[in-house]
Order: C-alpha cells, then structure tokens, then sequence
C-alpha cells in the first residue's frame, strides 16, 4: 500500500497542491452581478411581502441593471432521487408583472407615479454587465450538483435563487475536496463569494431539503 505522500507523489501533486484549498487570501473585491441579483430578490422578496412600493421599486431596477446569459460549459449531476419536476422557478424582479404590481401600489402617490413612469420607459444606456445563470428544480429531499469552471485570480461569485416555497442547502466544493461555502437549508437567495487560486472546477451541491418540488437559479458573474 502506497504511503500518502508516495501516493501524492504518484499522482503528480506536491503536498500543497493535494492539500490547500483552491482560495486567494483577502476579500473578493467590489460585489458583481450575482451579488446585485440576490439583492434585487431579498427586496423583491420584502416588498411583496410588505407591500412596499419603494423596495419594490429598488428591486426592479436592480434586477433590470443586469443582462441574463444562459450558462455554457456548466455541467449538472442528478445526485440523488431522479429528473427534475416541472416548476416556475422564482419570480423576476424585473419582469412586466412586477413592474405591473409597482403600478398597482402608486396607485395613490404622484411623486411616486412619475418614477414608475420614469422606470417603465428607461431604455438601457450602452452594454449591462452580464450573469451567466442556469435554471433548473428538484423535488423533495433529491439533490444534484453543478461542475463550473473558475478562473485564478478572478473574483467569483456563485447564487443560488430559490422559488421561496421550498428550503434549499447549498455547498460549494474546490478542486481538492474543500468546502469554500457552506449554507443551511433556506429560502432565502444563497450568496457564496471568493476568489480561486488556480484555474479549476467548483462543484456546487444544491439539495432540496423541504417537503415539496422547487425550482432555482444558478447565477456566475
């Protein structure tokens, strides 16, 4: 039987390599798109559950400073308990019935109309930055995982947008096996931010750990 290190030696690994996680020392820096779509959903989220036309408001122009490419190059593992269900997946803050629903709400406000208007007729300024996502859903106590690759050096940011109607945990995994984040199930949108040492592949494990199907974003910057 091969000792550790002469098993890492065989594999062509120094011992840093085999045991180091994947991660750049410091902060990742000034937050990108991901960040600014899980913004957008924790207010949108707040709002209507609130009413509140002013977080609502703030949502819709997050979440409409943002273009949305679908992902390439990402690889999805059904890791336990079959295909994925039918669902909507979570709402859109910056989609016309939102905006429909602000319209409703400043219904008795003229300050707050003229920026309604202001916001329904506002054509982008130039290129928005971009957020690779992926949809997909999971019934109830079925996981899968995502293979994404990550570039060294360069700030990454992984969400995870659930529906709201179903609890989600989410682990974010390096190339060497190490955990980089790590969050209980919740309903609330999953931010994991850092910045990779190396050129790899992440694994993200998504499992639905509530009682009934939910659908998800998986958004990159």
């Amino acid at each position: 039987m091969l000792r550790p290190l002469a098993l890492i030696l065989a594999l062509g690994l120094s011992p840093a390599e085999a045991q180091e996680p994947n991660l750049a020392a410091g902060e990742p820096g000034t937050p990108g798109t991901a960040s600014q779509l899980v913004l957008a959903q924790r207010l949108f989220q707040k709002a209507t559950g609130t009413g509140d036309p002013v977080l609502l408001l703030a949502a819709i122009r997050l979440a409409r400073g943002v273009a949305q490419r679908p992902a390439l190059g990402w690889e999805r593992t059904v890791a336990q308990g079959g295909e994925a269900p039918e669902t909507e997946g979570p709402p859109d803050p910056g989609s016309a019935a939102a905006l429909a629903t602000l319209k409703g709400l400043a219904v008795d406000d003229p300050d707050l109309q003229d920026l309604v208007y202001d916001l329904d007729a506002q054509v982008p300024k130039g290129r928005l930055p971009v957020a690779t996502v992926a949809k997909s859903a999971l019934g109830s106590g079925v996981a899968e995982d995502w293979r994404l690759p990550l570039s060294g050096s360069a700030a990454a940011e992984i969400a995870v947008i659930g529906d709201g109607g179903t609890a989600l945990g989410v682990t974010v995994i390096d190339d060497t096996g190490a955990t980089i984040c790590n969050s209980p199930a919740t309903t609330d949108p999953v931010l994991c931010r850092f910045t990779p040492a190396r050129n790899a592949f992440f694994t993200v494990h998504i499992q639905n750990e509530g009682v009934e199907a939910g659908g998800y974003l998986l958004v990159g910057n």
